[in-house]
């Protein structure tokens, strides 16, 4: 099942483009992993991240960019398994397999 896309605003004023990096500002990969984690626990409550399975960075992501973020998910038993791909008005910038179980808070 492919979920509707979520959209996320790269704010320039973001401090981490400061040191991330100075003359070439870009947004660190982790950030995409967390934009992409945050859209998750919106449209699967209950749910966390239990393994990234694979990461796979295409393309920089500057500030001011405007993140689309598309997941495919597939139910399985204890599990949900998650294709996550992240898209600017320039392409794909990143693409990712996750994996999402129940219980616990972290």
């Amino acid at each position: 099942m492919t979920a509707p896309l979520f959209a996320v605003h790269v704010d320039p004023a973001d401090p981490v483009f400061a040191g991330h990096y100075p003359g070439f500002p870009i947004l660190p990969g982790l950030f995409v992993v967390e934009h992409v984690r945050a859209a998750l626990r919106e449209q699967l409550p209950g749910l966390r991240v239990t393994a990234l399975d694979r990461a796979k960075f295409l393309h920089p992501v500057f500030p001011g960019d405007d993140l689309a973020i598309e997941t495919t998910l597939t139910h399985e038993e204890d599990q949900v398994r998650c294709v996550a791909k992240v898209s600017t008005a320039a392409g794909p910038v990143a693409e990712f397999k996750l994996r999402l179980g129940g219980g616990g808070q972290r």
